[in-house]
């Protein structure tokens, strides 16, 4: 019984670590429209971005590629862009983001090589070298849709092992595009002030978030079972003793 609380336990705080962050950043954006409706007003942000004309989507795009290097989430960056675009303008423009940052990650991790991952990821990074390889597309599409994969590490380690670059970068995107379309929407009716719009959108980024770790599952237990079937020591025979030899066939 104490087991179970204990796994319980560990379990809930795992779940407090992934969401905490999003459930921070997203509720100060609900607050600031909640206490200053003029301010989060797609309108009023629009006319903030007028000095940029029409580089304002370029500069937007240009930030996401670099976002891995700010470690910001890219969840905000996506709700933020929705409320400055509009829900269609902002998913296109965070997967143009999200495609340009997977690249820079891929080719990075390929010049570093394996030992930074290998000293991040400990005991599990052969697992996890060994699934990247074999699942390249699914691995980094898996890794988007739950949320308890850290994405950009999953996507380095790959690209680290040797996985192909084509299909890992397009795991990403596709992941993460139930995510970011909802993000997207979520933030462009906060701005707009649609209270129906921007509960629904949430409602289902919490949907995306149970399903992601459903179908998730299945990578974790691979990696799992990797890691306990790794090949152990052969033990050496008693010093002074012949070792026994096992016949091949019975008699």
């Amino acid at each position: 019984m104490g087991e179970v609380c204990l796994a319980s336990s560990s379990g809930l705080k795992t779940w407090l670590r992934i969401l905490a962050p999003m459930v921070v950043s997203i509720g100060g954006l609900v607050m600031l429209r909640l206490l200053g409706p003029d301010f989060i007003d797609q309108r009023t942000i629009r006319e903030l971005l007028l000095p940029l004309g029409d580089y304002a989507p370029l500069a937007y795009v240009a930030f996401l590629a670099v976002r891995p290097l700010t470690l910001l989430p890219g969840q905000v960056l996506t709700a933020v862009g929705g409320m400055m675009f509009g829900t269609l303008a902002a998913t296109l423009y965070s997967l143009t983001g999200s495609f340009l940052s997977a690249t820079l990650l891929y080719f990075v991790a390929r010049k570093l090589g394996t030992r930074p991952m290998q000293r991040l990821c400990g005991s599990k990074y052969p697992a996890i070298a060994k699934a990247a390889r074999r699942h390249d597309f699914q691995f980094t599409f898996l890794a988007c849709l739950n949320p308890l994969c850290p994405t950009d590490i999953m996507l380095i380690a790959g690209a680290a092992s040797g996985a192909r670059f084509w299909p890992s970068v397009l795991g990403v995107v596709l992941g993460t595009i139930p995510g970011t379309f909802l993000t997207a929407q979520f933030g462009s009716g906060l701005a707009q002030g649609r209270t129906v719009m921007t509960a629904v959108s949430a409602v289902g980024m919490v949907v995306s978030l149970v399903l992601g770790v459903i179908f998730g599952r299945r990578f974790y237990k691979e990696v799992n079972e990797a890691s306990a079937e790794a090949p152990a020591p052969e033990a050496e025979p008693t010093r002074g003793l012949p070792a026994t030899k096992v016949p091949l066939t019975t008699p």
